[in-house]
């Protein structure tokens, strides 16, 4: 079997567009931001500028995705307290993080219900419940997504889809 690949002017332009882009995101949330976060947008940064024309790149999809995903992170944090529950169990000295595998599930339910699937996003479920609720951090996800949104529509514009 013959492997058949080309390279274009797209692959470096899209790609050093990409990470820039990332990397002016990092730099911006250095300070509050987490790694898991900063993975679930690098992502998404990923997938705009690999497949501009995907579907899980209009404004429905990447927007409303992670908004989804702030919003089920909300509601899980606001049940969570009401009840005084821990964000965590305990098992054998080492600490799981139930709240993360509850806010993913009802991210992934709520985006496949409305039609927002963005899969990156649902890493923004996990990563806000890793550590402490910041709602600086929920600012700066949105400000990112926004700037990913105008940076899509260039690419969808101009770009090619690479894959």
């Amino acid at each position: 079997m013959k492997l058949k690949f080309s390279i274009t002017k797209y692959h470096f332009i899209q790609s050093i567009i990409a990470g820039l882009a990332i990397t002016l995101i990092i730099l911006i949330g250095e300070s509050f931001s987490n790694n898991v976060i900063n993975a679930a947008i690098g992502s998404s940064v990923a997938l705009v500028f690999l497949h501009p024309k995907n579907k899980q790149n209009n404004f429905k999809s990447l927007i409303g995705g992670n908004f989804i995903a702030i919003v089920s992170f909300l509601f899980l944090y606001f049940i969570f307290s009401i009840f005084s529950q821990e964000l965590f169990i305990t098992i054998n000295d080492k600490d799981f993080h139930i709240f993360s595998g509850i806010s993913l599930t009802l991210c992934l339910l709520l985006m496949s219900i409305s039609d927002t699937e963005h899969i990156p996003a649902a890493g923004t479920s996990i990563g806000l419940s890793v550590n402490k609720f910041d709602p600086t951090l929920i600012v700066f996800i949105f400000i990112s997504i926004f700037i990913l949104y105008l940076l899509r529509v260039i690419a969808h514009k101009y770009g090619k889809n690479l894959f």
